[in-house]
Parts: C-alpha cells; sequence; structure tokens
C-alpha cells in the first residue's frame, strides 16, 4: 500500500533526478508547489534549484530510514512509479496527469488554494 508518487527533476534532454515519495501523492501538487517556490531563488542554476526543492520536499522526514527514494534517471523514460510529475528545468514546465504548465504558473495556483482539484488546473 501507499500514496506513492515520483518527482522527476530534468537537467538535460537525457539526465534526470527523480525522488519517489512512499506517501506523497495525497499532497504532491502543494507540497512540490511549496518547495518549487523555495528554490526560485536560483532558477537558473539547475543543480542548486534541484537540491533545494528535493531538500524543501523531505524536511519533515531527512533522517528517517523509509519514505523517499533518489535516483539518477534518464527524464525521457516511461517507467516511473506512480503519479510522475516532471519538473523540465530545460524549459522551465511541469508536466503532470493535468498537463504541462509553466512552473510559475504552477506555483500561483498550487500555493493560491487551500485545497486544488487535480483536474482543476
Amino acid at each position: 500500500m501507499g500514496a506513492r508518487c515520483t518527482f522527476v527533476f530534468k537537467q538535460s534532454e537525457d539526465l534526470g533526478v527523480a525522488l519517489y515519495s512512499h506517501w506523497g501523492e495525497y499532497d504532491m501538487h502543494t507540497d512540490l508547489a511549496r518547495a518549487l517556490q523555495h528554490a526560485a531563488v536560483r532558477i537558473g542554476d539547475k543543480e542548486y534549484y534541484t537540491r533545494m526543492a528535493v531538500s524543501h520536499l523531505l524536511k519533515d522526514s531527512i533522517l528517517d530510514e523509509t519514505g523517499f527514494g533518489l535516483y539518477a534517471c534518464n527524464p525521457n523514460s516511461v517507467d516511473f512509479m506512480d503519479h510522475p510529475i516532471l519538473i523540465d528545468l530545460t524549459d522551465n514546465t511541469i508536466s503532470d496527469g493535468t498537463g504541462t504548465h509553466s512552473i510559475g504558473e504552477f506555483i500561483t495556483y498550487y500555493c493560491s488554494t487551500v485545497s486544488p482539484s487535480v483536474g482543476a488546473l
């Protein structure tokens, strides 16, 4: 069981960093928007931006043994587990089950609403 999702940070055409969350599905959009808002000061620096966003997502469970996994990946893979969200840092977009949106639109939408409907964006 679980409520899994995968956050995929695309660094280049064939290089990405994936953060797998075993329990993050229910709040994945809001959690990601807050993490990206936290990292926004480093938007042009893919490595620092990714580290800041991942750190924010892990902040409440950084020392826990379970709950998250981190791995290098090809961001074009179709084999991501459970509700993948692609954060494309080559063009500053986010793609998920609701479509493709700019990072700014995603942050504005999910940080300005308390509990948005996933399909509402």
